[in-house]
């Protein structure tokens, strides 16, 4: 209740308290102006305090009695989705290990050798003689590309793959990389390999050292000197007879 409803029930009250005053009655009931101002005062006080423990206060919330009731969790018939496995590769490839000339390996011009990869096969697919290593860039030092591979290589299982190859004849550093095909074509991913794609030969051609040759030094022989010998001529001395 505002201030304005407030002075318009004393006003009302006043002039009602004033117009009894007014009307025709024994002395003995008469009331006096300041009786009824102050009979009316606290009618209207009473009143207001009535409607105050009436209305609650429009800015407090309503307190929530505290509940010690755990709320129920209602079973959910909803199977929980398994967590999602990789999908399997057909063809996947892991590079184990160097079998033959690693990395900087040194080599003379011009000179033979035989390079061995060591690969496995991760995939879910078996690698037949139809899969190939080929030449993917770098230097191929005489190599022959694409070769097929030898067998069967089953999942799981390891193979050594060879490929003959030349140093070339000038000194430097050289490396060629090589990947894995299948039978349609499409090149296979090597796990560990360089770029997760293919594999090297890294070799250093160095210039050959001269080496020197012993020459054996002749030994002095001793010559013999031939000293002339003088040979005095013999005198004939006569013969001595002797007699008897």
């Amino acid at each position: 209740m505002n201030k304005f409803q407030r002075l318009l029930i004393i006003l009302t009250l006043l002039s009602l308290g004033l117009s009894a005053c007014n009307l025709p009655g024994s002395a003995t009931q008469a009331v006096s102006p300041g009786a009824a101002f102050t009979a009316a005062a606290q009618t209207v006080e009473a009143q207001l305090t009535q409607n105050a423990l009436l209305v609650p206060p429009t800015n407090t919330p309503a307190p929530i009695p505290p509940t010690d009731t755990p709320v129920p969790v209602l079973p959910s018939n909803t199977p929980v989705p398994p967590s999602p496995t990789p999908t399997p590769y057909c063809d996947l490839a892991q590079f184990v290990s160097d079998v033959t000339i690693p990395d900087g390996t040194q080599m003379l011009p011009g000179q033979t050798f035989t390079k061995t990869w060591r690969l496995q096969n991760m995939g879910v697919c078996t690698w037949s003689t139809s899969y190939q290593v080929i030449f993917d860039n770098g230097n191929v030092m005489g190599a022959t590309s694409p070769q097929s591979l030898a067998g069967n290589v089953a999942p799981n299982q390891t193979v050594d793959i060879s490929v003959s190859m030349t140093a070339p004849t000038t000194p430097g550093a050289y490396r060629g990389y090589w990947r894995l095909r299948n039978a349609a074509g499409v090149l296979i991913p090597i796990l560990n390999g360089y770029q997760g794609q293919s594999f090297y030969v890294d070799i250093k051609v160095v210039a050959p050292t001269a080496t020197p040759t012993l020459t054996a030094t002749p030994t002095a022989t001793p010559t013999a000197t031939l000293i002339p010998l003088t040979l005095l001529p013999l005198t004939l001395i006569p013969p001595i007879i002797l007699t008897p």
